[in-house]
């Protein structure tokens, strides 16, 4: 069975494996509209932003030989209390930012072993390689390609750290959109 990361952590580090995750292929469009008296309809303010998208994955013990159930529950409470990126094994690519708010019913985990974890997703799924770090240096005129596998349009950060003596000059970072 596959599982999860979250904050860190994979689901198997408590004995869990997740039997279905329903992640949205496309997260719900923010509606940004305006109604104008003794005009029909609504007007659209044309902003192309989304909403949070909540993915329900039902979780459920690996494992008929947990000891102390009670204890693993709470364990697994304060695991998933946090927030932090959500990655899944059949996806190791991609990662969402995600926090779980609902509760998270104790009775069906410790009594029948399975439970629905609801997480509350930021809307679209990230490219793991936007937030990677090239430590073996950069050489003169080489080009190094950061491409977003993400569902999304995203902007990012590139942080340059000089770890030399010699003073970095003449760089050239250039953006641009592939069409998929």
């Amino acid at each position: 069975m596959i599982g999860f990361f979250f904050s860190n952590r994979h689901s198997s580090d408590f004995w869990l494996a997740m039997e279905d995750a329903r992640r949205p292929l496309l997260p719900a469009k923010r509606q940004n509209t305006m109604q104008i008296a003794g005009r029909d309809g609504t007007l659209s303010l044309g902003d192309e932003t989304y909403e949070t998208s909540p993915i329900p994955v039902d979780i459920c013990f690996i494992s008929d030989n947990v000891e102390n159930l009670q204890k693993v529950a709470r364990e697994i409470a304060h695991w998933l209390s946090g927030k932090g990126r959500l990655i899944f094994d059949d996806e190791p690519d991609k990662h969402y930012q995600a926090v779980v708010y609902g509760q998270i019913d104790t009775e069906q985990l410790i009594r029948f072993k399975r439970a629905t974890v609801t997480f509350e997703c930021q809307p679209a799924a990230r490219s793991n390689r936007l937030n990677q770090e090239l430590s073996n240096g950069i050489a003169s005129g080489h080009t190094t390609l950061i491409e977003n596998s993400g569902t999304h349009h995203t902007g990012g950060t590139i942080m340059i750290t000089n770890t030399g003596n010699v003073a970095i000059n003449n760089i050239r970072i250039t953006r641009r959109a592939l069409h998929r």
